[in-house]
């Protein structure tokens, strides 16, 4: 009977030992909302802020510098999002779910989803393309500097 009740004291400290690894990775994955950044890519320092809604607010000197910041906040809070969406519209879903989303990877491949934005993207005034590449770089700032672990949902 004794060696029930030890396998049964092991398995709840590896369950416990599990939980607490678990809340470590979780705990490192959140974004880090306060402090000073140190972000190669902007002109002049930047404000971001969050209420008690926790809306984010941006104060720049340039609006390159908010597109900038924009995209590294994006990246910061919702990098799965524009993952996932990203992958959408390259028509590439069916990479990490599978065969469940073949049809619509070859549809939005056959629809040219892409190529319409590029070209949309070449169509518009020069200070709207400058707005897209900040933010663009505002992105990939966050993942070039970003020292949390990815949300689990990566």
């Amino acid at each position: 009977m004794k060696w029930v009740r030890r396998i049964g004291l092991g398995a709840l400290s590896l369950l416990v030992a599990l939980g607490a690894a678990m809340g470590v990775y979780v705990y490192r994955a959140l974004p880090a909302l306060e402090g000073e950044f140190a972000v190669s890519g902007l002109n002049q320092p930047v404000q971001v802020s969050r209420d008690d809604a926790d809306v984010t607010h941006i104060e720049a000197t340039s609006e390159r510098d908010a597109w900038f910041a924009l995209g590294y906040v994006h990246a910061q809070e919702r990098g799965w999002q524009l993952e996932f969406n990203r992958r959408v519209m390259h028509g590439q879903l069916s990479e990490i779910l599978g065969e469940a989303t073949l049809e619509t990877d070859k549809q939005l491949r056959t629809l040219g989803v892409v190529e319409a934005a590029q070209r949309q993207l070449a169509a518009l005034p020069a200070d709207a393309q400058q707005a897209v590449q900040a933010y663009a770089d505002g992105i990939n700032a966050f993942y070039a500097t970003s020292t949390q672990a990815l949300p689990p949902e990566f």
